[in-house]
């Protein structure tokens, strides 16, 4: 009899401790509002970027140097917070006089990281920056040849017919995708044609009133908080151009003069300038 009384006391110990743990006190709860809030304002002009395909951040690259003072960035244009980040200024070397009419193509750009510390050179390119803030904000970009080829004589020599042609073009975009860019933003148009290739030319200003359009946001808003870039070279890669791959200067054929025997040079030096437009809306 004593041990059936030690077990019934035991399994009444493990129903009641289980019993217990059924009871809950009743909860309440209040709720109450607060604001969260914040404003931007159109951002200031930026260093320039490394033309690459995104979406990605930007990779930086140093300004271009003022000609007249290399410890300064170049002015570049800019409307209502957006900023031309990059333009080139193009060599062709030195070259042979030749008996027909001949293309020359251009030596690759040099551009430098880390204020200076790493150098690289890469395909001639323009680049823009958006920081606008404004969902209507179109651009483009154009340029024009100010004058032909000069000699800097006294009584200058000049190439009459030479002209700077475009081969090659690549768009880039911090934002995008290059399968995005399509529709939305246009770069060099690259509709002339003869036995040379297809390719645009740089119009001179006392041909023309004409500029040609190198990079064009089309699309309202489209580049906002962005870098666009346009490559004069087709099929460019980023990884193609750095200090290791890339560390002195080449030709290459996105960007040639072309140069009729008609202009008869000489062994001389010449030269010109290019203005870039940017034209903002609204």
């Amino acid at each position: 009899m004593k041990k059936k009384l030690v077990a019934s006391l035991l399994l009444s110990g493990l129903v009641l401790s289980y019993g217990s743990t059924g009871v809950y006190a009743e909860e309440t709860s209040a709720a109450a509002k607060t604001k969260a809030e914040t404003e931007f304002t159109a951002g200031d002009r930026p260093d320039p970027s490394k033309p690459e395909e995104g979406p990605k951040d930007p990779n930086p690259v140093d300004p271009d140097p003022d000609p007249t003072d290399p410890t300064k960035p170049k002015p570049l244009p800019e409307a209502n917070n957006v900023y031309v980040t990059h333009l080139p200024d193009i060599s062709f070397g030195t070259n042979k006089t030749e008996l027909k009419t001949t293309e020359y193509e251009a030596l690759t750009e040099k551009r430098t990281k880390g204020q200076g510390t790493e150098t690289f050179y890469m395909p001639h390119s323009v680049q823009v920056a958006d920081l606008s803030g404004n969902s209507e904000t179109k651009w483009k970009l154009s340029v024009q040849q100010d004058d032909v080829f000069k000699t800097n004589d006294s009584t200058p020599k000049q190439l009459d017919n030479s002209r700077i042609r475009i081969y090659g073009n690549t768009l880039t975009s911090t934002a995008y995708a290059a399968a995005d860019l399509v529709d939305k933003v246009a770069g060099v148009a690259l509709n002339e044609t003869d036995e040379f290739g297809a390719f645009s030319t740089i119009p001179v200003k006392s041909d023309t009133q004409d500029e040609l359009v190198v990079l064009e946001n089309k699309t309202p808003g489209f580049t906002l908080n962005s870098y666009t870039s346009s490559v004069f070279r087709n099929s460019y890669i980023e990884e193609d151009y750095d200090a290791t791959k890339t560390p002195t200067a080449s030709r290459y054929e996105g960007v040639k003069l072309n140069v009729p025997a008609s202009d008869q040079s000489q062994a001389k030096a010449y030269s010109t300038n290019l203005t870039w437009t940017l034209t903002v809306e609204p």
